[in-house]
């Protein structure tokens, strides 16, 4: 399998083995929990994806390379201990603890996690003194006489025997107490995750076009090795960006120090002359400044193919550059503004600095200590929160310089500091904003639609860009987006700005959230439906619930489909309240020949509709046959649709879902028709604060899917009682209560809701491969 489907392997297995029943005890005994056991070639992500798991499922992972121990440093060294037993004394040998086991003690003493991964890498070549205690270790997690903590779960890794001279092959003894995972090198999981870290554009054009250069390993014919691998051309795309940043040369000498094959290191260094080349004479600034000249116009124009897909490249690099830089300054700001909203109260009452801003500082400060030494704290996270951490500092040290260091004072001064900060951000947007629409001129004037489906397409998949146009809005991208145009719905830069700057008006402390509160909710929302199902009205119900209501418009009709494309292929997705079918044309096309794209909705003229255009949509798409269903029914009863339970590997339900009937009994739904270790999709709105259960009737009547959203926790208590893992926030976002489809439109509030506020979010959750939650 590919690297990112074992990265899912591994993930479901962690998490199955750390489920406890009711009593606290394991679901899987630690003897029956099978190490899993990474088999493949080097350099292709096995230790980087045990960190991505670690990293999201909120657990600590210690790494330890099996090639250098020996017996004695991983069971431990004896000695002599004096025993006694009904009178009789003596003496016996006892083993320290191992040098393995007592680095998980010290790893939770300095992390404060008590769960992870103990990772054991190149287990296929321990030492030989070493090998026969590994079944012992392999089944019952001990070395010596010491067990692995509770809470720790195995998995180890190596190389086939035609890699690594000093692997020993397992024996069926040893391979039956392990779950063998064997993982070959994939580009297309590859050029996923490079897109996403935003690695050198010079590396993935040219592996774009050259793919049989992505990994290879074959003897020399004077002996010794030729490879290449995915972990060098990484290490290459990261050396190149800071030479290129420093001034230093990028010549083949560098290249072949990672590129161990002669023939594919002189074909990027060739490359690489060639994209300085287009990078210095197309004048990549120019062009996003909308400064370009004639000349540069004329020579894209006649340019051959792979040299203005290599031009794309270099304009969506310094693009999505641009729109990270906005995108990063803006979570700094967002998480300055929530510290501040916390400290408000005791400050304006006459509070000083010192006591409140300055321990939640150092409150911060100890958390990114610990997340640093777990050795999971992503590289944007930490970065973000030093800067977090600088900016709250400069805030109390402005106090200490003005004099103002207590109650209503100080937080005038921390006011109008936060207010410079936010200053400076909307004309950054603004600009960043512009560069999108001069990128999307410069394609339109001097390329066809080939090129602009290319751009269009890698715009899409850098999340820096598709999140900059989720937050900001820009017109061109809609315009553009002739696919889903209702995708066309996201704050407009004047607006995201005044949301984040006036601390006074839009600070709001958060209130408490009581279980009474949420007991209400449940009985006026969920228990509802309950209710009236128990009375035999449940389908008539639903049926008027429904009836002539369109919900579009307004955020209703906001569809990001943040959606794991590599993950679709050859799927069967279903899209919840598909409206008129755009949607599922997309997916349809993403799942391929070998997928099924569903779609239902409770309006059947919608239906028709989509049924209209799905021949169309199909063969567009370059589809060998149709793979699209389109069925109406309510989101509460899939049933009625013919859709199985445990039938479908993802589902997407959209911002609608505030307005449904029963939302509760909506997420069971998805749960039901799911796969064991299949995906939800789900965008949707939170609350701030408990909701007032008039406004949010209201808002439901009239159709204001962000006023009649409810808090996260309602939300996350939903999802837990419908039986599934930890969501995770892909994507998140302010909006207001009057936000329409576009940055444009607005649509009618309801009164009585001014201290309120919502963020969009986009979360991805699994369904447990077995059972459910414990």
């Amino acid at each position: 399998m590919n690297i990112a489907s074992a990265k899912q392997q591994i993930k479901d297995a962690v998490e199955a083995y750390l489920e406890r029943d009711d009593a606290g005890l394991p679901l899987i005994a630690p003897v029956n929990q099978r190490p899993l056991f990474l088999l493949g070639a080097p350099g292709i992500g096995k230790t980087a994806i045990m960190e991505q798991v670690a990293r999201e499922l909120g657990i600590g992972i210690v790494s330890y390379s099996m090639t250098h121990h020996t017996r004695q440093s991983a069971l431990g060294l004896p000695r002599i201990v004096s025993r006694e037993f009904e009178g009789f004394a003596y003496e016996a040998s006892e083993y320290t603890m191992s040098e393995i086991v007592a680095a998980l003690y010290d790893y939770m003493e300095r992390t404060g996690l008590r769960q992870g991964i103990l990772f054991l890498d190149e287990i296929n070549c321990v030492s030989e003194t070493l090998y026969p205690s590994m079944l012992q270790f392999l089944q019952f997690k001990t070395f010596g006489k010491h067990r692995v903590p509770d809470g720790w779960v195995v998995v180890c890794a190596g190389n086939p025997p035609e890699y690594n001279r000093s692997v020993h092959e397992f024996d069926i003894v040893t391979l039956d107490r392990l779950r063998e995972i064997d993982v070959e090198p994939d580009y297309a999981s590859w050029k996923s995750y490079a897109t996403e870290c935003g690695l050198h554009p010079a590396v993935t054009t040219f592996l774009e076009t050259k793919r049989e250069c992505f990994y290879k390993v074959e003897a020399k014919p004077g002996g010794g090795k030729a490879f290449v691998t995915a972990r060098g051309w990484e290490d290459l795309a990261h050396i190149i960006a800071v030479h290129e940043e420093r001034g230093k040369p990028v010549n083949r000498e560098l290249v072949a120090q990672f590129v161990r094959d002669d023939e594919i290191a002189d074909q990027f260094a060739v490359y690489y002359a060639l994209f300085e080349k287009y990078r210095s004479d197309y004048q990549v600034d120019a062009i996003l400044a909308g400064e370009v000249g004639e000349a540069v116009k004329n020579r894209a124009r006649q340019a051959p193919f792979d040299e203005r897909i290599a031009l794309v490249s270099l304009v969506l690099d310094v693009l999505a550059r641009e729109c990270a830089q906005v995108l990063d300054r803006e979570a700094v700001v967002l998480a300055v503004r929530d510290e501040l909203r916390a400290c408000k109260a005791d400050l304006v009452g006459g509070a000083s600095v010192q006591d409140v801003l300055v321990p939640r500082i150092a409150e911060r400060e100890a958390a990114l200590a610990r997340k640093v030494a777990s050795g999971t704290a992503a590289e944007s996270v930490v970065r973000t929160e030093r800067l977090v951490v600088a900016l709250l500092k400069e805030f109390a040290s402005a106090c200490t310089l003005a004099r103002t260091e207590a109650g209503a004072a100080a937080f005038d001064t921390i006011q109008q500091a936060y207010k410079t900060e936010v200053a400076g951000l909307e004309p950054a947007a603004a600009a960043a904003s512009a560069k999108m629409d001069n990128a999307f001129t410069f394609v339109d004037e001097c390329f066809g639609d080939r090129e602009m489906l290319v751009f269009m397409a890698e715009l899409a998949t850098r999340r820096p860009t598709t999140q900059f146009v989720a937050h900001y809005g820009n017109e061109s991208y809609y315009a553009h987006n002739q696919e889903l145009q209702v995708d066309s719905a996201r704050m407009g830069l004047a607006e995201r700005a005044s949301m984040l700057e006036d601390l006074n008006e839009n600070i709001k402390l958060a209130e408490g959230r009581t279980s009474e509160a949420r007991a209400a909710v449940g009985l006026s929302v969920g228990m509802r439906a309950t209710a009236e199902r128990a009375n035999g009205a449940d389908e008539t119900a639903l049926r008027e619930h429904y009836q002539g209501k369109q919900f579009e418009y307004g955020f209703t009709s906001v569809c990001k489909m943040l959606l794991p494309v590599s993950e679709l292929k050859g799927k069967t997705v279903l899209d919840v309240c598909c409206r008129r079918g755009r949607g599922v044309y997309k997916l349809g096309a993403m799942v391929g020949n070998d997928g099924t794209a569903w779609g239902i909705d409770w309006n059947a003229a919608y239906i028709e509709e989509a049924k209209d255009g799905m021949e169309r949509a199909w063969r567009e798409s370059g589809l060998a046959r149709n793979n699209m269903e389109f069925r109406v029914a309510c989101p509460e009863d899939l049933i009625a649709a013919g859709i199985g339970s445990g039938t479908m590997d993802v589902v997407y339900v959209n911002n609608v879902i505030t307005l449904f009937y029963d939302q509760e009994r909506a997420l069971a739904e998805c749960a039901r028709v799911l796969k064991p270790g299949g995906l939800l999709i789900l965008e949707t709105i939170f609350a701030d604060q408990p909701r007032n259960e008039d406004v949010v009737t209201r808002a439901r009547a009239l159709g204001n899917s962000i006023q009649a959203a409810r808090t996260k926790e309602e939300n996350y208590a939903w999802l837990t009682a419908a039986g599934f893992d930890e969501p995770s926030v892909e994507d998140e976002y302010e909006v207001e209560a009057s936000r329409g489809y576009k940055a444009d439109h607005a649509v009618a509030i309801v009164e009585g809701d001014e201290d309120v506020h919502y963020r969009a979010v986009s979360l991805y959750i699994r369904k447990p491969q077995q059972g459910g939650r414990a």
